[in-house]
């Protein structure tokens, strides 16, 4: 299916093989403030995206489409922080702090991102990615050789397949597994 990406999402694909000192990096945000963060942002030259998702809420007895943040408060930037100092990036107007570990900043994988902006306008891929269960969840395999056997879920691979962690024989094995409702 052919369907259109948000334009941040080809311009940051464009940077990606223009600029290596860019990466994507997750800002919290205060309360209700991602508007004010984004566009103080995009004043100072910095892309920023702000994953959002479609979900069906009852009003007034009636279920109503609504789009809400998948993320709430959380904020992905793509910044060179050889160009722009964490400094200006904490003291942006509607952002908290920048999410890091111990003193280094840690960047967000940019297939993350990219997978992300994709599915933000499908909303096909949306619907099959909520049906997923999420790590750590016990699954029951229903096909194959191993059917009939419990499993918990540890990650997807690929759009068909997932990795799922087997007992078998006292030890744990992960293997990959199609993916079939």
């Amino acid at each position: 299916p052919f369907f259109l990406l948000p334009l941040s999402y080809r311009r940051a694909r464009q940077h990606e093989h223009t600029q290596h000192m860019k990466k994507w990096y997750l800002a919290y945000c205060k309360p209700k403030e991602e508007a004010r963060a984004r566009a103080h942002l995009e004043a100072q030259g910095i892309e920023s995206y702000y994953p959002m998702v479609e979900i069906e809420k009852l009003r007034r007895g009636k279920r109503v489409p609504v789009r809400e943040p998948m993320f709430p408060n959380y904020l992905f930037i793509y910044v060179d922080l050889e160009e722009v100092t964490p400094v200006t990036l904490k003291s942006t107007r509607g952002i908290s702090r920048i999410i890091h570990f111990g003193r280094e900043w840690t960047s967000i994988s940019s297939q993350l991102v990219y997978q992300l902006m994709s599915r933000d306008d499908s909303d096909e891929a949306r619907a099959s990615y909520a049906s997923l269960p999420t790590q750590g969840d016990k699954v029951l395999i229903e096909s194959g050789p191993l059917a009939g056997f419990e499993a918990i879920y540890l990650e997807p691979d690929g759009d068909k397949r997932a990795i799922l962690l087997v007992s078998l024989l006292n030890q744990e094995t992960s293997s990959s597994f199609d993916n079939q409702a």
